[in-house]
């Protein structure tokens, strides 16, 4: 199956990364193009009602930092697949539900998982929340995993 859109969640984290890498593979492998989404709101938005107010709370920062984040994600991705279609989209909101939101109609939704160096094995709330309302067929990556993956040998790792 020749995949055409593949959707990656960012947010800067090195499993994010390693899941950006991943699909960017992926997508030049297959041909295809790649839309990083990147979602992210202020402080004050998911804090809890009785946490003190912090000045790097304010929206301008925020979306500063939110800025920063998908330019270098961006950037990576073209690097590492530079004929590769690449589109990026920042979304202001909870990655819970951009991500399956910008995903509806893609062939593939990747996401970045911590679970392994994390040590509990747990899943975050933002993957499972990706895989409760599966827009599209979904890939986890860890940057464990892909990192060791980079290390094999050619054909070993790409092997199907």
């Amino acid at each position: 199956m020749e995949l055409r859109q593949i959707v990656v969640g960012a947010d800067g984290t090195p499993d994010s990364d390693a899941a950006l890498l991943w699909a960017v593979d992926e997508a030049v492998r297959d041909q295809g193009r790649l839309l990083i989404v990147h979602a992210w709101g202020t402080r004050t938005e998911t804090r809890a009602p009785y946490a003190r107010y912090s000045p790097r709370d304010d929206l301008a920062s925020e979306l500063s930092s939110a800025t920063a984040v998908l330019e270098r994600v961006t950037g990576l991705a073209r690097e590492a697949g530079p004929d590769l279609q690449v589109e990026s989209r920042l979304v202001r909101g909870r990655p819970e539900t951009a991500l399956p939101h910008a995903a509806h109609g893609a062939d593939l939704l990747v996401l970045g998982s911590a679970a392994q160096r994390a040590g509990d094995g747990r899943l975050g709330a933002v993957l499972l929340s990706c895989l409760r309302r599966q827009p599209c067929p979904v890939v986890v990556v860890d940057a464990l995993t892909h990192a060791a993956r980079q290390r094999m040998p050619v054909g070993s790792a790409r092997s199907r």
